[in-house]
């Protein structure tokens, strides 16, 4: 419930939970952040599947930011790095290219590596005249841009031994 959730002191914010709530979706306080508004968004109990943020890094901050990190899959990584290098470049050329047909930022981890560990999809919603429709259309298209990046690497490299210490993808 939104009352359980003491981090916001705004309207906007609890608000934003709150419609979260509603579509039946677990929300939390993300830990061990220093953003002024910061909540973790996933599918409820028992189901598992993408965990999202949702953030306002100040109280006065014009926006929030809907967010999913993917942490790459060791196996994966392993597979990915073992490919030509113009395979390797095209396929992950091909997801950046996807993400800005989608309109959704993007950032590989490390910056300055050719194969990322990591890739953070993030998408900005404004708080002027902000509506629950907004917030979903904006949660739905950073959550398919990291399904599609999860389906992209499962599709490539296959699927993972659940039993391995795992990323996402």
């Amino acid at each position: 419930m939104v009352g359980d959730i003491v981090l916001m002191s705004d309207q906007l914010s609890q608000k934003v939970a709150q419609w979260l709530q509603e579509a039946g979706l677990a929300v939390s306080k993300t830990q061990n952040v220093q953003d002024y508004f910061n909540i973790t968004v996933s599918p409820p109990p028992p189901a598992q599947g993408p965990v999202l943020t949702v953030a306002r890094p100040k109280s006065e901050s014009s926006f929030f930011a809907v967010g999913m990190g993917i942490s790459i899959h060791p196996d994966h990584l392993r597979k990915l790095n073992a490919e030509p290098r113009n395979d390797r470049l095209s396929f992950l050329n091909s997801l950046k290219y996807t993400y800005l047909t989608m309109n959704v930022d993007f950032v590989f981890i490390p910056p300055q590596n050719e194969v990322p560990q990591h890739i953070q999809l993030v998408k900005l919603i404004f708080v002027d005249g902000l509506t629950q429709n907004e917030l979903f259309n904006t949660y739905t298209l950073v959550r398919n841009a990291g399904i599609l990046t999860i389906m992209k690497f499962v599709d490539r490299f296959g699927n993972v031994d659940q039993n391995q210490p795992s990323g996402i993808a």
